[in-house]
């Protein structure tokens, strides 16, 4: 045994496997601080661990078959001893693995002082922002409300491109029947919109809505045939709460019967009571004639634009639907808001357009003073005459009828 030791050290092969490990330390040692500055993972650093690892023993074989010789790499075997070199590559090498050390050292010391401070702060920083941000989701989460929801655009399963108006006109319709509710808390048009053909999952949605259900529906129309397919589902655990087939003869009667019974089985389906007084609300009939129905959907679509010809054209659609039906009420708000969104971009102001709209407003409030929609540009007709008062208790009105109707916490 002592002579293999000898030996072992005659062939330096011990300075080889000193040398290898602390060559193999150094570089764990810095790879460790530089891989993750290139977005590396551990993972390429257990690699080159588990490469050093293999080439250990083989690096000592090589040592102790071949010897360094003035003509380079030879089989020891075929060395003679007289003209070996072992003795002077031995120095070298224990030169080399002293320089290894030393530099081991200066890492250390570089490691320990400078960079570990560093790393310490860098440590807080991250962990401070962790806490910061698990403060803020949990408060976030502590918003939500279980009776939340979001309707998500519907999507037209009909062949006909035109039917596309029509779906919209639906999913306007439920929104608006269930800002009705104040016990729900409803999720405007303009924030769901973004979400139409999203490929987001619906727990992604609800995070970024901060809401507990999200209501998916569909709607094919076939002639006079009207099927509307809705679903309720609970965005946290992907579970359904409630969904409903609805296959009706297409009239305005059994459109909005559709309309209320998809908002009063929601608001079941999520414990939210309904006073009288909104139950009323949500089984209205704004209208019996289907065309000037089609009319005033067509309009609001158009409102959604916010372009001047767009909002022209609307005018025109509610002024259609007026003309059908002189008692649909919602027809009459919307010649008020289409008045007003041309008047704020610039366009059409008068003393006769707002004249239109004062009348708009004051006919739609004779035949619905419960209709939450009319107060909002009511509100905006008394702050331009400087009634300031009377403007935030038409907005407070509207919010009393319409929690969650978007637009009277816009405008007013």
């Amino acid at each position: 045994m002592r002579q293999f030791f000898e030996e072992l050290k005659r062939r330096n092969v011990l300075r080889v496997a000193m040398a290898y490990l602390a060559v193999s330390w150094l570089l764990i040692q810095v790879l460790e601080t530089l891989f993750p500055i290139f977005g590396l993972s551990d993972t390429q650093i257990r690699l080159v661990v588990i490469i050093l690892a293999i080439g250990f023993p083989l690096t000592l074989v090589v040592s102790w078959i071949y010897e360094l010789t003035p003509e380079g790499l030879m089989l020891e075997r075929d060395v003679d001893r007289s003209r070996s070199i072992a003795h002077y590559t031995g120095k070298k090498l224990d030169r080399g693995i002293i320089v290894i050390l030393a530099l081991a050292l200066g890492y250390f010391a570089i490691d320990k002082f400078i960079l570990d401070p560093a790393r310490d702060l860098q440590m807080v920083e991250q962990s401070r922002r962790a806490g910061a941000e698990q403060a803020m989701e949990q408060a976030r989460l502590g918003m939500w409300n279980e009776k939340s929801i979001a309707v998500l655009p519907f999507t037209n399963h009909s062949m006909q491109r035109q039917d596309e108006t029509f779906t919209n006109g639906m999913h306007d319709e439920i929104l608006t029947r269930l800002a009705r509710i104040a016990a729900l808390k409803v999720i405007s048009r303009t924030s769901v919109m973004r979400y139409r053909n999203t490929e987001k999952s619906l727990p992604e949605i609800a995070k970024e809505l901060s809401v507990a259900t999200i209501l998916e529906g569909g709607v094919q129309r076939s002639g006079n045939q009207v099927r509307i397919n809705v679903q309720l589902i609970n965005a946290h655990t992907d579970e359904h709460l409630w969904a409903q087939i609805f296959d009706r003869e297409l009239t305005a009667e059994n459109l909005f019967a559709i309309q209320s019974e998809i908002s009063s089985e929601i608001a079941a389906a999520l414990n939210a009571e309904l006073s009288p007084e909104e139950e009323s609300r949500i089984y209205d009939l704004p209208t019996s004639s289907l065309e000037a129905y089609n009319h005033y959907m067509h309009g609001r679509q158009l409102m959604g634009t916010l372009r001047v010809e767009e909002l022209k054209q609307a005018l025109l659609a509610f002024k259609d639907a007026v003309d059908i039906d002189p008692e649909f009420a919602l027809a009459w708000v919307g010649i008020a808001d289409s008045n007003m969104s041309l008047r704020w971009s610039g366009n059409d102001y008068s003393s006769e357009s707002f004249e239109v709209r004062r009348q708009a407003v004051d006919t739609a409030l004779k035949l619905d003073d419960q209709l939450g929609e009319a107060y909002v540009p009511l509100s905006l007709i008394y702050f331009e005459l400087g009634k300031h008062q009377e403007a935030e208790a038409a907005c407070n009105k509207s919010i009393e009828l319409s929690p969650n109707y978007s637009q009277a916490y816009l405008q007013c």
